[in-house]
């Protein structure tokens, strides 16, 4: 697994929604209507990584939920990163909360 260059990881941030890069890590913030919501949303999250293998750092409050993605062994960003963030961001337009 290699870590990606910068242009290649600006080139992939110009084609998400929601993700930005902040000390090597893919980071975002979703905000929903009330913290059932943000569960939901949460255990959506925590299911695409386990089916990736992959376990970004998830923080669920009232009415968000923040993740950060990066690679450790690499100590940056990878194709790995990408993937899961992408499948996150799917997930987001594709389901209803209620």
């Amino acid at each position: 697994m290699e870590k990606l260059p910068n242009d290649e990881i600006t080139q992939r941030l110009d084609r998400m929604n929601i993700w930005g890069v902040e000390d090597l890590k893919l980071k975002t913030r979703v905000e929903f209507s009330d913290f059932k919501e943000a569960c939901f949303f949460a255990n959506t999250v925590f299911s695409l990584a386990e089916k990736q293998g992959h376990h970004p750092e998830v923080k669920v409050e009232y009415g968000a939920v923040e993740i950060d993605l990066w690679t450790h062994e690499v100590e940056g960003l990878t194709d790995k990163d990408f993937r899961l963030a992408e499948e996150i961001e799917e997930a987001l337009d594709f389901t209803e909360w209620d």
